[in-house]
């Protein structure tokens, strides 16, 4: 399920509340509006399964874009074609 990531690392798992102010550091988060604090990436993990759950009770279909696809090895590759007479330039023994 394809979630939007923004904001997440603003809003507060607990209370909801989105404000610039509530990631104190790179690594923690604490809410002023309710004081719930905890380790930033935590904080924003649970907004993320929040909002994808919300997602799929709503049955909503996922919108990620696909990965980009690899050739299949020998896929499409053209031989090259060497003529009959070509020697080796290896060095005979």
């Amino acid at each position: 399920m394809y979630v939007d990531l923004a904001y997440t690392s603003r809003a507060c798992a607990e209370c909801g509340h989105i404000d610039r102010g509530n990631r104190v550091s790179q690594a923690w988060f604490a809410c002023r509006n309710c004081g719930f604090v905890d380790h930033a990436d935590r904080n924003s993990s649970r907004n993320i399964r929040a909002r994808a759950q919300e997602l799929w009770r709503r049955g909503a279909r996922s919108t990620a874009p696909a990965p980009p696809r690899t050739p299949r090895s020998g896929a499409g590759r053209k031989r090259s074609i060497t003529p009959s007479n070509a020697r080796c330039a290896s060095p005979t023994l």
